[in-house]
């Protein structure tokens, strides 16, 4: 591989790179407000990933292997890039009964399926994924 143009190693510095957390609004049918949707960095993806997967022994080999848990995974990333209305906040949570329960409580407030994997699009959007690619991600983590 040939570099053709000369670079400053100080444009790569961590203090003189602009990296901002993107936002977004998101109509959904019966609120007055919209919700409002933030990117992910990679660091959290990554974290988002551990948490979803867990270690077991598996009973046919008894090698330690690792399972991926689309649902958790989902539930998590949406948890963590939706910004309003606060999914943790206690007073919301006692309103739609899912107390600690900030993704089961967001599927009843979204009660319909599109407008639920529209939000999930947008996040994927905002934080640099196409749709295809974090499906696929999705689907390899169910495997």
């Amino acid at each position: 591989m040939t570099i053709k143009k000369e670079y400053n190693v100080n444009d790569f510095l961590a203090e003189n790179v602009k990296q901002e957390r993107l936002t977004k609004e998101i109509k959904i049918t019966g609120y007055k407000e919209p919700f409002v949707i933030q990117s992910i960095t990679s660091e959290e993806f990554d974290q988002l990933q551990k948490q979803a997967t867990s270690r077991m022994i598996s009973k046919r080999t008894y090698q330690e292997v690792e399972k991926s848990d689309s649902n958790k995974f989902t539930d998590l990333l949406i948890e963590k890039s939706v910004v309003v209305p606060n999914l943790h906040d206690e007073k919301l949570q006692k309103s739609w009964g899912c107390i600690a329960e900030p993704a089961k409580m967001l599927r009843k407030m979204i009660s319909k399926a599109g407008e639920y994997g529209d939000l999930l699009e947008a996040i994927s959007e905002i934080s640099g994924f196409d749709a295809d690619k974090l499906s696929n991600f999705v689907e390899i983590a169910k495997n």
